[in-house]
């Protein structure tokens, strides 16, 4: 159903999918979730959670029912909550039949009159039904059937369709409460942020490693990010365009920092002292000597990028070999396999490529090479390498690495991060 109504709610039921095949460590995660929860909906005020039988259900404070300002907070922000299925907000009530054909007498005729019509067929319904009570004097069919009679009864123009209705009612009968909900809106699904550790992305301003890092934070990473650029070579824009990607990522997590590097004088000493064809391998062996300095003082588990198999040449297996074996951290690679329509789909839906789409010069095309080899050769990579004073080159880029407020653009330089 893609169609909503404000209706006085008086709660809400959280589903999840992944989470429930996790065992004995499904408590951590379900409490993570509901941690989740609580932070990301602050702006409905306080709210009271409880777990029943693999679902979460919540209230505001004081049994309050939710506004129409409250019910836009909750479409806006569960979809960015990674390890949420689906939400629906909805009636809690007394697990009676009397108490489920209350709601449905009162509320289904708003809910009718509001459901678009199609010209040329009729508007469809149905019902699906749950029960975890077995006490319950009804099965879920019964229930369906009961229900499908009372309301077509009053609503002839209506036709059942199990499988594609335009209006669909649920009905969750438990043993302390049952939930009617006339509307399911979409969670990010996956793992809750922050439960499988932290990761640090290589953000650039494209559109494949701001998409890379929401499917890490999707698998319960917490990303923190690092960016390169080519100042004086490089313009301001360069950082802004980043930043505004970060504060668009950091709206699906806790907030993770971004970590700005300088990389014009490697760049210039492989500009001066090597073969023209090795400068885009040797540019992102250097950034990725970098990038494990900066995963290690931040203690993250693994380093992120965006690339994709075959796309430029620095992403073909051979490069991405020679440029990974720099570093003993773990790579992921979570877009190798995607095509450029999915990448900017999932871009499309988190909205980050409005951004990535804007026009702005990056350190990746400073002093880029006319035909970048995409075959290298690891030993004239290597030999290419010993015209270079790597650990000079390595120090000088991490004394030109600050940590960069997304919002105010205020730098702390890393090498005094201690004092932070």
């Amino acid at each position: 159903m893609n169609w909503h109504i404000d209706l006085p709610y008086n709660g809400a039921i959280c589903r999840y999918n992944e989470i429930g095949t996790k065992g004995n460590n499904r408590a951590y995660f379900v409490e993570r979730l509901c941690d989740s929860l609580r932070n990301r909906l602050a702006g409905l005020g306080k709210i009271h959670i409880e777990l029943e039988h693999g679902r979460v259900f919540f209230t505001l404070e004081d049994g309050a029912t939710f506004t129409p300002e409250k019910l836009a907070v909750l479409r806006q922000v569960i979809p960015t909550i990674s390890g949420v299925s689906s939400l629906s907000p909805g009636f809690l009530v007394e697990p009676t039949m009397e108490a489920l054909e209350a709601v449905l007498d009162e509320f289904f005729p708003a809910v009718r009159a509001a459901c678009p019509a199609t010209p040329g067929r009729a508007t469809t319904y149905a019902m699906r039904a749950r029960r975890s009570d077995k006490a319950f004097p009804l099965t879920c069919e019964q229930v369906e059937r009961h229900f499908a009679e009372r309301l077509l009864s009053r609503f002839p123009e209506l036709e059942i369709d199990l499988k594609h209705a335009d209006l669909v009612v649920e009905v969750e009968i438990r043993h302390q409460r049952a939930f009617v909900s006339f509307e399911r809106i979409a969670g990010a699904g996956g793992l809750p942020s922050g439960t499988a550790g932290n990761v640090l992305t290589m953000l650039s301003g494209g559109f494949d490693s701001p998409v890379a890092s929401y499917e890490m934070m999707r698998r319960g990473c917490h990303v923190d990010f690092l960016t390169f650029h080519s100042s004086p070579y490089t313009p301001p824009a360069t950082l802004e365009k980043v930043a505004e990607l970060v504060r668009q990522l950091n709206t699906y997590q806790k907030k993770g920092c971004l970590v700005a590097c300088n990389l014009v004088a490697a760049q210039k000493a492989i500009r001066d002292n090597c073969l023209s064809k090795h400068r885009t391998v040797l540019y992102r062996r250097m950034m990725m000597r970098i990038a494990e300095a900066v995963a290690n003082g931040l203690n993250s588990l693994a380093i992120v990028t965006g690339d994709n198999l075959g796309q430029v040449a620095s992403q073909t297996l051979t490069n991405m070999s020679i440029i990974s074996s720099v570093t003993q951290k773990m790579i992921l690679r979570p877009l190798l396999t995607f095509d450029k329509l999915q990448i900017i789909s999932v871009a499309d839906a988190i909205g980050t490529s409005i951004i990535s789409a804007r026009n702005v010069p990056d350190s990746c095309t400073v002093f880029a090479p006319d035909n970048p080899t995409t075959m290298a050769d690891l030993q004239k990579i290597l030999e290419d390498e010993t015209h270079l004073d790597i650990p000079a080159l390595l120090q000088d880029c991490l004394q030109h690495t600050c940590f960069l407020n997304p919002k105010t653009f205020f730098e702390h330089p890393w090498l005094d991060r201690q004092t932070i």
